[in-house]
């Protein structure tokens, strides 16, 4: 019997590139609007921040652009989040408009858990913006563990209230009876938040399904893990406009794309692919009843 669900969160329960392109969109160009300056100028910017600080959610970018550094000398936080309030308003406020889940999120995840299945969320990105979208999308009392990378953490002379991804000031008082938090550097396939999962829940490889959106990281881990796969292909069908943007302005580093260039060179084949998320159910039903072919492999952690 299946007793544990890991799912991928971005792209494989809400559509990620396209909420998150359009609501950056939207603060560079109220910032432009205040500043004067150049759209292009400031993504570039942005980058630099985003290189920086190995992700493209740090809640503090605004603060370090250096473009802004010589308008912005003398200023505290506080100030400049004040001279800046439109913009960060703006992101929020498309975020709002854009960041929705998919068809059947709610009901699979309602039907996973009546028949006593643990749900877990599993994903590289940090902790607070995942927690944001958890909540914002009305899913943390359907979810019954987080595993994200550990947050980067407020500089020094920050107050948690000046802060724009701090909205709540009671994030982790949720009703998600596991977190973990992994260290920054923290990328899939690499399979130590998976091992979290299956040791907190004492759930074997045999009796866990994971979903994610991802061939060469998610599918990939999984089946080294022994653990059954399942493919979220839908979670690839974005505005390809708005992942240009997004490469433009990413984090990502010449080694990191080596590192999936290598990947890919894999042999990956997923064992189950679905197309809508609710299809997921049916995937568990038939890796009850036995009648799959599952591409199970097991690879040195060396290897891993």
């Amino acid at each position: 019997m299946i007793k544990l669900v890991i799912i991928d969160l971005d792209n494989t329960l809400y559509n990620w590139v396209d909420f998150y392109v359009p609501s950056f969109n939207a603060m560079v160009k109220e910032l432009s609007r205040l500043t004067g300056i150049d759209e292009k100028v400031l993504r570039e910017s942005f980058k630099r921040v985003h290189k920086k600080h190995k992700t493209t959610e740090y809640a503090f970018s605004i603060q370090e652009l250096d473009v802004l550094s010589e308008i912005n000398a003398g200023l505290s936080v506080r100030e400049i989040l004040q001279k800046y309030d439109s913009a960060i308003k703006a992101f929020r406020v498309m975020r709002k408009k854009t960041l929705h889940l998919y068809d059947g999120v709610v009901e699979t995840l309602k039907n996973l858990r009546s028949v006593g299945r643990k749900v877990v969320g599993h994903t590289d990105a940090m902790m607070v913006p995942v927690m944001l979208r958890v909540r914002q999308l009305g899913v943390e009392n359907l979810i019954d563990g987080i595993v994200a990378q550990r947050d980067h953490g407020i500089p020094n002379g920050t107050h948690p209230q000046d802060v724009r991804y701090f909205d709540d000031p009671k994030l982790y008082e949720t009703l998600i009876p596991f977190k973990k938090e992994l260290e920054p550097d923290f990328v899939k396939p690499a399979p130590e938040g998976l091992k979290e999962i299956l040791l907190y829940f004492d759930a074997k490889p045999t009796e866990s399904v994971y979903v994610g959106d991802s061939l060469y990281k998610d599918i990939y881990m999984a089946q080294s893990c022994g653990v059954y796969d399942v493919y979220a292909k839908y979670g690839r069908q974005f505005n390809p406009d708005n992942y240009r943007q997004l490469v433009e302005i990413t984090h990502w580093t010449e080694e990191d794309v080596k590192r999936l260039l290598k990947l890919k060179e894999q042999d990956m084949s997923p064992s189950f692919s679905i197309s809508r998320f609710e299809e997921l159910i049916d995937v568990i039903e038939r890796i009850e009843s036995k009648k799959y072919q599952a591409k199970v492999t097991r690879r040195s952690e060396e290897e891993l």
